[in-house]
């Protein structure tokens, strides 16, 4: 059985980080990875641009197109519009996050986790950021700035995936290069396997094989059970994807690899979500059963390392400072690790593209997209979502349940502050969702008050693993047992509720509340929007000399050297 996914991410982070140390070429290909936005990414994303918008009719099929539309239509109907009835830029955001999660469990960096900042900690995220925004800028720029149609929805899902789709490819050819093929030649089907297993490597470990020096392959190949330990499990998904694929062939071609990988990558995100879903299971044996009526969504600190000293669960190790970084740290009274926060937290991120990360997936996403199905609407009369949610089962909720007055009230309570409707894409429901749903909805936190990190960045940044040691997990298990001696038990709710609103698609506001409550997070949640539309403006400006640049480098037969994570 394989293991854990965070095991995993504990585990492959101290081990590659000592394996870069010894071996410098591996830590060069992984900066390489990383490298800014640069002018040949910028090229080869316009032009992609152009293609597509140029010739939409032979880029997308109509039986793609559909697809795409018919998975973008609820969420496009449910978010508030401009007055041309489009989409401004956070409501794009959402959308195609909503798309890109439900067709492929991509999390794309720019997109996902709005209302929650970075602060871009990963190079890997700022270019992913960067990305994003100069795609939507690029489109703005082609398409006027008023914001997108359902049509130029798809459009822009479309150039998405044709880009990963050319990333893909590129990887592809380095692929071949390190274990010395050209591509063109037939492969039988061990060859067949080799290729998929190495091109799989570099993508879960993140390397660019094009700064790799083929000799380099076998060290890899030795150590990547020590440096990914669910490698086996990997290896045993690509051969049942292989062999639904391959119909009894005896020879393979580069397309037939392609068409393998496009599979692969398709099916990757649920298929590693299994084991986020062990995870889960085994946080959910330790919650805190002493407050809420749907169950509290939260373990004990004392709990949580407990089961690290006690039962060998030493991927429950982390330090709570690198917990409440990441969100997953409840600290209103006695402090409890939020299972949801936790589970999808970025230390659960084991592989990644210029383009998306594939990461554990988050469950309410899936009630979302039910709720915004039912009323396809921005806004909602409370009455309605409590007739509908209560109706609503989840993986730990029943349906058809009878929801606590102090639901009901809440929810009557945030209609009150927006004209008697509740807003569905505001932190204020969110943070209603993770109360009726707390095993499944993330906790959401104002902006600016989390900076998500990966284990393997936070090592970098720190100068130290996040990871506590066997004796100070015992004596801090000692500690927190003597803090929770008072724990406050009793209440129907599963944490503190918080009265700051921000509406994540449309104008951030803040609900009045009391002096004390008023932060920097606050300020921070008002500056937002200028600063991004500040960045878009100075990405704008400079895009139709980029283009021309482009246009000029072609008629020159200027070729882009290829570059991706």
């Amino acid at each position: 059985m394989a293991l854990l996914c965070r095991l995993a991410a504990v585990v492959s982070a101290s081990v590659l980080v000592n394996f870069s140390h010894a071996s410098s070429f591996l830590s060069r290909a992984q900066e390489a990875s990383t490298k800014d936005l640069t002018p040949e990414l910028e090229a080869s994303i316009l032009q992609e641009i152009e293609d597509v918008l140029d010739s939409s009719s032979h880029s997308i099929s109509e039986e793609r197109q559909t697809r795409i539309e018919d998975m973008l239509r609820s969420t496009f109907l449910s978010l508030p519009k401009n007055d041309q009835g489009r989409l401004q830029h956070a409501g794009v955001r959402y959308a195609l996050h909503s798309y890109f999660v439900q067709r492929h469990a991509w999390y794309v960096r720019g997109l996902s986790s709005l209302g929650d900042e970075s602060n871009g900690s990963s190079p890997a995220d700022i270019l992913q950021d960067k990305v994003e925004d100069f795609v939507q800028a690029a489109f703005e720029q082609r398409m006027g700035a008023h914001g997108l149609d359902l049509k130029d929805m798809v459009v822009l899902a479309a150039t998405y995936e044709n880009l990963v789709h050319k990333e893909m490819s590129q990887r592809l050819d380095a692929t071949f290069r390190m274990i010395g093929l050209t591509g063109k030649e037939s492969m039988n089907l061990s060859t067949l396997d080799s290729v998929m297993d190495v091109n799989m490597m570099g993508y879960i470990l993140n390397l660019n094989y094009t700064v790799l020096e083929p000799s380099k392959l076998q060290i890899i190949t030795s150590s990547i059970d020590r440096i990914y330990p669910t490698w086996s499990a990997t290896r045993e998904f690509l051969r049942s994807v292989r062999s639904k694929s391959s119909l009894h062939k005896n020879y393979f071609y580069r397309a037939d690899v392609e068409a393998m990988l496009e599979e692969v990558f398709d099916q990757y995100g649920r298929w590693q979500d299994r084991e986020c879903q062990d995870l889960k299971t085994q946080l959910l044996a330790l919650e805190d059963r002493s407050v809420g009526v749907n169950g509290s969504g939260r373990v004990r600190v004392s709990d949580f390392y407990g089961s690290a000293v006690r039962d060998g669960n030493w991927q429950f190790s982390e330090n709570t400072a690198y917990l409440a970084q990441n969100g997953a740290l409840d600290t209103t009274g006695v402090e409890r690790v939020i299972i949801a926060n936790y589970v999808n937290s970025p230390s659960n991120c084991l592989a990644s593209s210029k383009f998306y990360s594939v990461c554990c997936i988050n469950e309410c996403e899936d009630l979302m997209d039910h709720i915004e199905h039912r009323f396809a609407s921005p806004a909602v009369a409370p009455e309605e979502i409590v007739d509908f949610v209560s109706s609503l089962g989840s993986s730990t909720v029943v349906a058809r349940r009878q929801l606590p007055e102090i639901l009901v009230r809440r929810l009557n309570e945030i209609a009150s502050h927006h004209a008697g409707k509740v807003p569905l894409h505001g932190r204020l429901f969110a943070q209603w969702l993770h109360h009726a749903y707390p095993r499944e909805c993330p906790y959401p936190h104002v902006s600016g008050t989390t900076r998500p990190q990966t284990v393997k960045d936070y090592m970098a940044q720190m100068k130290q693993s996040p990871v506590l040691t066997k004796e100070v997990l015992k004596s801090t298990v000692e500690a927190a047992g003597k803090q929770e001696e008072i724990t406050g038990e009793g209440s129907d709710e599963v944490t503190e509720w918080s009265h700051h609103e921000e509406l994540y698609v449309g104008h951030h506001s803040a609900s009045p509340k009391s002096a004390e409550s008023q932060d920097s997070s606050s300020s921070w949640s008002t500056l937002r929007p200028l600063v991004y539309v500040a960045m878009v403006a100075a990405t704008v400006f400079g895009l139709s000399q980029r283009v021309a640049d482009v246009r000029l480098a072609k008629k020159g037969g200027y070729a882009g050297k290829d570059l991706f994570v």
